[in-house]
């Protein structure tokens, strides 16, 4: 099989993508009323959809298309996180959040509030680099996973991208549902005076955070899923994603950007809605659509 061949059917994460784009594009042209960013998300859905749709049925795509064509769901996943606060508000009203019951949560697991003092476990500017910078492996870990999968093992694909699309949809959805910003004000400039990558997380939280996606920690729950969903992989990539996981998991709790219960409740809510999400493409009947070229 060429993984670089054009698609030429729908796959079942165009369905999803789709169908998740049509519903909350609805959902804020209802709400249209309220300003004119509810209008605009509205109109870029209608637009992705356009372009999904244009995508999947054209017989032949350039070359540079065929890429965007594998790999949208990543730039998707950029774009429904944005939405949350905006959605969670049509529920709530603005600038709610459960942060009160979770930290309450938090203490009760933990004993205390973790992400309060563990940057003093390990003070100075070296574990402030590191934990940091373990933060950011997310980043790679999910952008490389989709691209290696595409580019090494092409048959798994639609099964790939259709679960990775729905893990993050499901946690999108208890994102609006359950609003929690995290301790990100107790972070303030405590790493950004002396950390480099403190400052580029920072910078990313300014152009693309959306408040109440906290809990469960989708970045931790994400990267669950996406170690599952890599299965078989010999045992250096198994400890290399576990490490991973473990120094995303941490590092939030070190640099005050989540409560310590949303790494752990990130870690349960991945496995979970993996397995919701594999049964789902498992039982589905999705037809025809495979990537063209055949098996191998």
């Amino acid at each position: 099989m060429n993984p670089h061949r054009p698609l030429t059917h729908f796959l079942p994460c165009d369905k999803l993508a789709i169908g998740y784009l049509g519903i909350t594009g609805l959902i804020f042209l209802f709400f249209a009323y309220k300003g004119l960013q509810h209008l605009q998300f509205s109109i870029v859905h209608g637009l992705s959809i356009g372009l999904i749709w244009w995508m999947a049925t054209l017989k032949q795509l350039p070359h540079p298309m065929q890429v965007l064509r594998y790999c949208y769901p990543v730039l998707l996943i950029a774009l429904i996180y944005f939405e949350v606060q905006l959605l969670s508000e049509m529920i709530y009203e603005p600038h709610f959040s459960y942060d009160t019951l979770v930290k309450e949560w938090d203490a009760f697991i933990f004993g205390s509030n973790p992400h309060t003092y563990w940057h003093e476990v390990m003070p100075g500017r070296l574990w402030a680099e590191f934990w940091h910078f373990m933060y950011l492996t997310y980043y790679p870990l999910l952008i490389g996973s989709f691209i290696w999968v595409w580019a090494r093992r092409p048959g798994d694909f639609p099964r790939f991208a259709f679960v990775y699309l729905g893990i993050f949809i499901t946690f999108i959805l208890c994102f609006v549902l359950f609003p929690v910003y995290g301790p990100m004000e107790f972070r303030g400039d405590r790493f950004n005076k002396v950390s480099f990558f403190s400052r580029v997380i920072s910078f990313l939280f300014e152009i693309g955070e959306s408040n109440g996606g906290a809990f469960p920690s989708s970045h931790v729950g994400q990267s669950v899923g996406i170690y599952l969903l890599l299965r078989p992989i010999n045992r250096y990539m198994k400890i290399l994603i576990g490490v991973i996981i473990a120094g995303i998991a941490l590092s939030m709790i070190y640099g005050s950007i989540h409560y310590a219960i949303d790494a752990a409740a990130g870690v349960l809510a991945g496995w979970l809605f993996y397995v919701l999400w594999d049964w789902i493409y498992c039982h589905m009947e999705w037809g025809e659509e495979e990537i063209d070229g055949g098996a191998d």
